[in-house]
């Protein structure tokens, strides 16, 4: 599919019955990822994913009444804190992360707050936030922590 300059997406909360669905697509994205810095615990995964992405806080992105991916959002004191962001594998690399980043770039700016994220060194997708503009403010041997200027 080519990649168009806006492609119509749209947008839901969650439903406690989806987020089997949520998931498996944060298994399928970052999996490898996580394998390589820690090991993977299924088990583990699991109840970290629900605990800190509850159904209430996950948007399920949609194109073409197609779930094509994910994103939780979270307001902190002092910035927005994108929690996740994921787009099915068959999905990816066609601007829908683009498209969906620049929508929460301008809900931060509308609050007149910095967006701020957290990226696992060895997951590419540091590269994707570098060419958006955000910028590295922290990290360790397994994250960067990066920052939209304002």
């Amino acid at each position: 599919m080519p990649r168009t300059s806006t492609i119509q997406l749209s947008f839901r909360k969650a439903e406690i019955a989806e987020m089997d669905w949520a998931y498996l697509l944060f298994k399928d994205g970052l999996q490898q990822y996580i394998a390589q810095t820690w090991g993977w615990n299924e088990l583990f995964q699991r109840h970290s994913f629900l605990a800190n992405l509850p159904a209430s806080s996950f948007v399920i992105i949609t194109l073409d009444q197609q779930d094509v991916g994910g994103y939780c959002l979270k307001n902190r004191t002092d910035h927005v804190y994108l929690e996740m962001l994921s787009i099915s594998t068959p999905m990816q690399r066609q601007g829908i992360g683009s498209q969906v980043m620049q929508l929460l770039i301008n809900q931060a700016e509308t609050q007149n707050m910095p967006i701020r994220l957290s990226v696992l060194r060895n997951n590419p997708a540091h590269e994707f936030y570098r060419r958006l503009g955000f910028e590295v403010i922290a990290e360790d041997s397994f994250r960067f922590e990066m920052s939209l200027p304002r």
